[in-house]
């Protein structure tokens, strides 16, 4: 173990010659490799549903409760093609909406993230819906109606507005052919993104031309800031003009670049004392991931592409954290870092170290799980995490990180 809350990588690094965990032709995953992942998937559903059943009602969200068991049986629905009522109906059985608190905005920890799914499903099953669910229309405006919190909640991704951004593009994705949420809906949330931003950059003098605070910190992550933020705009683009993209997000990206320490992880916030010690996706290199991937696909950049390939060398090196496999802060969030390398790139690099991980969280070696979680089965703290991984790859072109990638 090193002195920096990860574990020492013993794996080898991928060997075109010796090589067991992937295909013969490298773009997918061995019989021998896929059986072990079956297996650990049976093994666990049957835990999770039975031993761990209680644990899953702690509340209705996606990141700690019944809804991101709901989520995994949407993407596992979705994998399969399967849109019937038999394919979708596991999926009801974990939604809770009618204990929703209107509180909170955002998709992962908020209203917004059980009643998005709730409007995709309904509409999927139509008139083989229960008697007692709601129809899609009346969902969508239950979730549309969640914008009166919009100016008092936070910009961040887990709790604040980039979250309910999320789930709005959410429902638009999965009904396809309907304007489910209209573009105005839509437009105004990313404006008070933009309008937040602008103002606190302003207040601070910085010279990034977009900032936003969390708890009194400018946190530069996937979770609580800029990295999450940054990356929800980006995919939510079509709906933002081209000024805005060009003269204040692509600044502020380009800034964002330049916190990173000089092995090329970054920090947790700006100015932060910790130093240069959490690899997790919620802080530090995983998180950026994605947003370096898009931007150098949006603005057709190298040097976004180099930083993203400099952070998967760091995650293999860095990413067996010692606080446990979760998707947040352990190590089935920092295997989607790999998937997304190799959805990009196609190298076989990538899917092999993005199995190595998987492999680490399926086995469960003594003594690799430091921080046992507060939810252990959760979505993203526990065991859900781990199942969505091990279903995602064996998809590996459809993998998308929960909650985060559209």
């Amino acid at each position: 173990m090193t002195s920096k809350g990860t574990f020492e990588n013993h794996y080898d690094d991928y060997n075109k010659d010796v090589n067991n965990i992937l295909n013969v032709s490298k773009d997918g995953l061995s019989e021998k490799f896929l059986g072990k992942l079956q297996n650990f998937k049976s093994c666990k559903l049957h835990i999770l549903t039975t031993k761990m059943e209680s644990d899953i009602f702690y509340d209705g969200t996606i990141y700690t409760g019944s809804a991101g068991l709901a989520l995994y049986h949407f993407m596992c629905a979705m994998g399969k093609n399967d849109n019937s009522y038999e394919g979708l109906k596991t999926v009801l059985e974990y939604i809770n909406i009618e204990n929703l608190k209107g509180r909170r905005i955002s998709f992962l920890c908020g209203d917004a993230g059980p009643l998005a799914l709730a409007t995709v499903i309904s509409y999927k099953i139509g008139t083989t819906r229960p008697n007692n669910f709601p129809d899609y229309k009346t969902l969508a405006q239950r979730l549309m109606s969640l914008i009166s919190l919009l100016n008092d909640s936070p910009d961040e991704l887990l709790y604040g507005k980039s979250g309910y951004l999320y789930a709005l593009l959410f429902v638009n994705k999965h009904i396809t052919g309907k304007e489910v949420i209209p573009a105005s809906h839509i437009e105004k949330v990313i404006l008070a993104i933009l309008k937040s931003g602008k103002h606190f950059s302003t207040q601070m003098k910085s010279d990034s031309p977009l900032l936003w605070q969390w708890h009194d910190k400018i946190y530069l992550g996937a979770a609580h800031g800029m990295a999450g933020i940054l990356y929800m705009l980006l995919q939510a683009r079509e709906y933002i003009n081209v000024t805005e993209l060009r003269s204040f997000i692509k600044p502020t990206i380009d800034w964002l670049l330049n916190q990173r320490f000089p092995n090329g992880n970054f920090p947790s916030s700006l100015n932060s004392s910790s130093g240069d010690r959490l690899v997790q996706w919620c802080h530090g290199a995983p998180g950026f991931v994605p947003l370096w991937l898009l931007a150098h696909q949006v603005f057709e950049e190298d040097k976004y592409f180099k930083i993203a390939l400099r952070c998967g060398d760091i995650i293999w090196h860095r990413g067996l954290s010692t606080k446990g496999y979760s998707l947040c802060h352990g190590v089935s969030g920092n295997a989607y870092s790999f998937i997304q390398l190799y959805q990009v790139t196609k190298e076989p690099l990538h899917l092999y170290r993005a199995c190595c991980f998987m492999e680490w969280c399926a086995v469960e070696r003594s003594g690799t799980e430091l921080h046992r979680p507060d939810r252990p089965a959760s979505l993203f703290e526990g065991l859900v995490g781990r199942l969505y991984l091990a279903e995602d790859i064996t998809h590996i072109s459809d993998a998308k990180f929960p909650a985060l990638c559209l």
